[in-house]
């Protein structure tokens, strides 16, 4: 090989080196490719400044991992996270506003699984949708991560996760069996959830039995089908509905939660899926066992 030629190859090696290098230290790519909890590839930014969340289990994740400086934006339901008094409300459920998200540079929004309307509007206003489907207990971890990882927080996250699925593990174990019969009211008179739903998760973590078991999803049970299970604990909202406005509904007399004063009021904060599981598992076992004692 001639001395030309020698020297030719050294200068195309040490420019391969320092392009590697180039690519190694210099600045992460801008885009990057993550799939929803729905199975959906979607790009977006590497580090995303200007947040919409309008689920509120993402909007409590981010504020628990310290990320409230990057949600921009949230949705009316998520003013019940702890913290979020000073973030903008962008709308309400899926009823978004077009401009706000324009004007405040919206680069990555959380949407719930079954948000397609409002997925469809983002997909033409062209701004990263991210899917989050959390609506059993062992689909919390999983949320906590992709939060994490779309947000820059994976480490935290991850930590953040494996604690919640320690601590379910544990909630499974120490479960009770023989616990009281149990009527969650949902926001309107005899609205419930049946099966496959994390309310009924929570109230069997806490040792309960959901009445509306027999049922899926979300249900309104009657108030003959309410006194034929005979719920030995309700529970209603804070802010929508007291026990003594629940006692005094017609025909409601006999039953025995009603005539035991059984009728316990909850936060609504504690029906968020999200890492305070355990806390709100503890919460209401404390509300089941109240006054309760096992029929055997």
């Amino acid at each position: 090989m001639s001395i030309r030629a020698f020297k030719f190859v050294i200068m195309a090696f040490l420019g391969m080196v320092c392009a590697f290098r180039l690519n190694a230290d210099g600045p992460a790519p801008a885009i990057r490719r993550v799939e929803d909890l729905t199975g959906r590839k979607v790009l977006i930014p590497a580090r995303p400044r200007h947040v919409l969340s309008l689920c509120t289990s993402v909007t409590d994740t981010m504020m628990r991992l310290g990320a409230e400086d990057r949600l921009a934006g949230i949705d009316e339901y998520s003013r019940i996270v702890p913290g979020t008094a000073k973030l903008a409300v962008l709308g309400k459920g899926s009823a978004i506003s077009r401009e706000q998200v324009l004007s405040r540079e919206i680069d990555l929004v959380f949407v719930w699984w079954f948000q397609e309307d409002v997925a469809e509007m983002l997909a033409d206003l062209r701004v990263p949708t991210v899917r989050i489907r959390c609506g059993r207990a062992e689909e919390i971890p999983a949320s906590i991560r992709l939060v994490g990882l779309c947000a820059g927080l994976t480490n935290a996250a991850n930590e953040l996760a494996a604690r919640v699925s320690t601590e379910l593990n544990g909630l499974r174990q120490s479960a009770a069996t023989n616990g009281p019969r149990v009527f969650i009211e949902m926001y309107s008179p005899f609205k419930t959830s049946g099966r496959d739903s994390y309310l009924n998760d929570l109230i069997e973590l806490a040792g309960g039995h959901n009445v509306a078991a027999g049922a899926t999803g979300s249900i309104l049970f009657s108030a003959e089908r309410l006194l034929e299970s005979d719920p030995d604990v309700v529970v209603v909202i804070d802010g929508f509905g007291t026990p003594e406005e629940f006692a005094r509904r017609s025909g409601l007399e006999n039953l025995s939660a009603v005539k035991l004063r059984r009728i316990h009021v909850i936060d609504r904060y504690c029906l968020v899926a999200g890492a305070g599981l355990p806390e709100d598992v503890a919460k209401l076992r404390q509300l089941f066992n109240r006054n309760f004692q096992s029929k055997g």
